[in-house]
């Protein structure tokens, strides 16, 4: 049962390891936890500043109303710019969280390759990847593509190289 989960664990992780480790992947966590940082820097000051303008103005308006001038409409302007900067901010986290998610799906791959990988599905053995079979039970660990004697994956039924039938 063990051995089972072991293998199906390991062939899922070579797809994903494949996928977070690929150039494109590398590209893109690199893009968004440039702009997430960015936007998330720009809109928490942004918003930060316009609550504290808020904040000062509507103390200044309380003096100055109290002495008898009308409502402050300056007021209004750090208030509806809160909004903006906020889902700016919002927008930025977003990103960032995309970012550190592949950040971590490689760590986590990598992780469970070196936990999963490295042991025979039957013996428990410690064995390489270029092994074709455990050096200890005899395990079927690989099978070679007769056609162009390709090493593929024991689950494969066809050679990821030339497609023949395994």
């Amino acid at each position: 049962m063990f051995n089972d989960l072991r293998e199906e664990i390991r062939l899922l992780n070579s797809d994903v390891n494949n996928v977070v480790s690929s150039k494109k992947a590398k590209e893109l966590r690199k893009k968004l936890l440039i702009i997430g940082g960015v936007l998330t820097a720009v809109g928490l000051i942004g918003a930060i500043a316009c609550f504290v303008s808020f904040v000062l103005i509507a103390v200044n308006s309380v003096n100055n109303f109290s002495a008898g001038s009308g409502f402050p409409t300056l007021i209004l302007i750090p208030f509806f710019l809160l909004i903006p900067f906020s889902v700016v901010a919002s927008i930025g986290s977003k990103l960032l969280k995309l970012g550190l998610s592949i950040v971590i799906t490689g760590y986590t791959s990598n992780l469970i390759e070196e936990t999963v990988w490295g042991k025979c599905p039957n013996c428990g053995d410690k064995i390489t990847k270029e092994e074709l079979f455990c050096n200890k039970c005899g395990q079927k660990l690989k099978s070679k593509c007769p056609e162009c004697n390709y090493i593929n994956e024991i689950t494969d039924n066809y050679c990821v190289k030339c497609g023949h039938k395994l």
